[in-house]
Formats: C-alpha cells, structure tokens, sequence
C-alpha cells in the first residue's frame, strides 16, 4: 500500500452476491448476512459470465469444519492451498496432484463464476455463482458445446434436469444462451474492467495470501456461510466428485 497506490493491499472482492446451486433441491440461493437466512432466487436466472476462476470447497469430518482454498486461474498451472477452518492445512499443489487427497478429506473442485448480474431493481452488479459435482459436470458440457458464445450472449439458467445416482436424486442446472442488448454489454464491460482489476492484485499475491484473503471474506461478508455453513455444515448427502472427470475447464 503507498500514496500512489492505495488499494495495493486489502482492496475488497467487488462481488456484491454470492450465489451457490443446490443439487437436491435445484434451486439458487445466496447468503444475507444481515437477515442471517439463505434467499431464494426465482428461475430463470440471466448472468453474464465475466470470469471464471477454480477452488476447493467441502467438508472435513476429522475437524468437524469446512474445506476451503485461494482461487486459481490455471488449475494446471496454479498451486492450490486447501484448508480446513479447524484442521489447517489439508494439502498444497496443483489440482491434479493433490485431487484424490483433496477428495478423500471431503473437498470437492469448485468453479466459480463471476458474474454480471441484475438486482431486484433491475441495476446490473458483479457477483459470483458456483458450481461443484453434476452441476459443474453439466457447466463443463454446456460451456464446450457454446464456448464461442460465452462473451457475446447472456446464460440463463431456467429449470434444472434430474439425474439418480444409486439412491441419491440430484438435480442439474438447466442452461441456455440468450441476447442481450448492446447498452447491456456495454455495462458488463465496465464491471469487468472493475473486476479486473481486483483479480490483478489478488492473483499477483502469494498463496498463503490469497488463501487468507478468501478465508476473510467469508468471514466478512457471508460469503456461502449460509450457503454451506462452513463452520458447522454436516457432510453432504450428494456425491460431488464422482461426477467429475479429470477434465477440469481450465
């Protein structure tokens, strides 16, 4: 941090909603810290993906606490440092090493995707939604078939596709392509300039930093407290990560 540089260190996520997708029910719903209760969200939802980045989340049942790590852009590339709030380090690498450790602790990959998204009152903000297990597996599907429409159209999820697992019902996000306007764009383009610009800092720090500053956040401004109670979450009755392939996105 300097005179010149005020926000070098600390700048805060611009996210200003973190949405998450909840396979046994098919529905999307984020945290408000203040009410202190998850808040449904009406099907369909219209997002623009600005960015996407990869992390870790899940449960460790030795810690009785949540998994989670910093987010990368390069799951080949990027190291990842995956946590437990009560059980400290769980394992260091890229995800490819460490994923069958990761796996057997009860942590799951995650994208996350940063969106551009309108409120209640129709003003478009950034946010962020996540998907983890059959949810990503049909995220990863549906951004080969339309991978070049990702950054000209909007994505809206409008209703969900039920699969079975053994016992388990899950249900996966149902996703479509659709128009948007220019002047639209034209705002999406200037929350990713902001967006940027805090992943440029984030992304430039170490990653026991970035680690730190993810833990923060959820500590913060509810970030998926609600959402997946990191703190005292029981394990989840879905099994995330046999649905993921070794083909992770990116």
């Amino acid at each position: 941090m300097s005179l010149s540089n005020p926000h070098e260190k600390g700048q805060p996520n611009p996210s200003t909603r973190w949405l998450e997708w909840n396979g046994e029910h098919g529905t999307i719903s984020y945290y408000d810290k203040d009410a202190k209760q998850n808040i449904p969200v009406q099907l369909p939802f219209t997002f623009i993906l600005l960015d996407e980045l990869g992390s870790v989340r899940g449960w460790h049942d030795a810690s009785q606490s949540g998994i989670y790590s910093n987010e990368v852009k390069d799951t080949r590339q990027d190291a990842l440092i995956v946590k437990a709030f009560k059980g400290g380090t769980l394992a260091e690498g890229v995800y490819r090493d460490i994923k069958d450790r990761v796996n057997s602790l009860g942590g799951s990959f995650n994208t996350n995707c940063y969106i551009a998204f309108k409120n209640e009152n129709g003003d478009l903000h950034i946010g962020a939604i996540r998907f983890k297990g059959a949810a990503l597996a049909g995220w990863m599907e549906f951004r080969k078939q339309h991978r070049s429409d990702f950054y000209s159209k909007a994505i809206k999820i409008d209703g969900f596709l039920e699969g079975k697992k053994g016992k388990v019902v899950y249900r996966i996000p149902q996703f479509a392509m659709t128009q948007i306007s220019p002047q639209t764009i034209e705002a999406a383009v200037g929350l990713d300039k902001t967006l940027q610009e805090f992943l440029k800092g984030y992304l430039s720090r170490n990653k026991q930093d970035q680690t730190e500053i993810v833990s923060q956040a959820q500590k913060d401004v509810g970030h998926h407290v609600g959402a997946d109670d990191f703190e005292n979450r029981p394990p989840a009755a879905l099994p995330e990560n046999a649905f993921i392939s070794d083909d992770i996105p990116f």
